[in-house]
């Protein structure tokens, strides 16, 4: 399974039994994530008005917990002054991932997309040695993130259609990105509330600057006479990503309120190679064979990232505050690097070889 394919490199995360239990969330997970980077693209296609995409997507998140909490189907938290306010940057941040994800989609592609969110382990072991009391990575680490650093150089090199601006959009993404994983984190520690609480506060106060943009950029101009004549293929696309959106809203939510911040992006990490196969089994735009190869190289890297442990005296905020207080989470001595295995030493030169080997490819032949 998964575990061959990387050669060992995500057996540290499922060690000691930590995640089995949370196996169905993850599978879930990681069908909705792998699925809805490519159903983005695929709407915008049809229905090229970003803004209001992601009105739709808000609103029906939003409109999915409303009823469920009329109905008296699932607990909701109420919606409260003091949490409204803490909650105003999560929204904030969370539109400008989507946004700024649509704009990369449309800018580079899924495949180039999915490289970019590759790299945010690097950006997030900084967020997490500042906020979350944790180690810098460890050296099997740092050649993980060269490693994709590498196969990013590589693919752009060797991709002629791929402009500045489009580079520029990614590297907004990969910011915005790296922002969220570590800010929600912490978020999800201080304020309480449910996952459908999170849900239906994060899509209820998105959605109204939604609108504000759509109107600001001329979205809702002959908007009319476009929904008149919408195909039942585009409103497929649409109505696709309003399902997916709201099963990532609810489902990433539960995830991270389990995980720390690291183990998050690792998982959606791995679940985008399924987007990768997707995108090229699916969609007429995509990257050529040598840099689809990089993409997997660069993803297959991403998971000899290891999450660093506490710094001493420091609380793993990472933990769920209940269970960190039972178990006294709180670190006493420096953690002490562990000796790379053998089989990790041959993933990663194998790893080096492979990544020079599709690089200098063409003029080897």
């Amino acid at each position: 399974g998964r575990e061959g394919w990387i050669g060992g490199g995500s057996v540290a995360m499922f060690e000691g039994g930590a995640l089995v239990g949370l196996l169905p969330l993850v599978i879930s997970y990681a069908v909705c994530s792998s699925s809805l980077l490519v159903a983005n693209k695929w709407a915008l296609e049809l229905f090229p008005l970003p803004n209001l995409l992601m009105f739709a997507q808000f609103f029906t998140s939003y409109g999915v917990v409303a009823v469920l909490k009329l109905l008296k189907a699932v607990e909701c938290d109420p919606l409260e002054k003091e949490k409204v306010i803490s909650f105003m940057p999560v929204v904030l941040i969370f539109y400008a991932v989507l946004w700024s994800n649509l704009k990369a989609l449309d800018a580079l592609g899924v495949d180039l997309v999915i490289l970019f969110r590759s790299l945010t382990p690097f950006a997030i072991s900084i967020g997490d040695y500042m906020y979350l009391g944790r180690a810098m990575p460890s050296s099997q680490s740092w050649f993980s993130l060269v490693a994709m650093a590498a196969c990013t150089a590589s693919i752009f090199v060797r991709e002629p259609h791929i402009s500045i601006t489009g580079v520029l959009w990614g590297l907004l993404y990969y910011v915005i990105l790296s922002v969220d994983m570590v800010y929600l984190k912490k978020i999800t520690v201080d304020v309480q509330l449910s996952t459908y609480g999170r849900v239906l506060y994060t899509n209820l106060l998105a959605s109204p600057p939604a609108l504000i943009l759509a109107a600001a950029v001329g979205e809702f101009n002959g908007f009319g006479a476009y929904l008149s004549t919408m195909s039942p293929k585009a409103m497929l696309a649409v109505g696709s990503t309003c399902v997916l959106g709201y099963g990532m809203s609810f489902l990433s939510w539960a995830l991270r309120a389990k995980v720390s911040a690291l183990t998050f992006v690792v998982i959606g990490i791995l679940c985008k190679i399924g987007s990768v196969v997707i995108n090229g089994l699916f969609m007429s735009k995509h990257l050529s064979p040598q840099s689809m190869i990089l993409v997997c190289l660069g993803i297959t890297a991403s998971t000899l990232y290891e999450q660093p442990k506490a710094r001493a005296g420091q609380v793993d905020v990472n933990r769920d505050r209940t269970e960190a207080e039972e178990a006294g989470t709180v670190a006493e001595v420096v953690p002490e690097e562990p000796p790379i295995s053998n089989q990790k030493k041959a993933l990663m030169a194998t790893l080096s070889v492979a990544i020079v080997l599709v690089h200098f490819g063409d003029k080897f032949v």
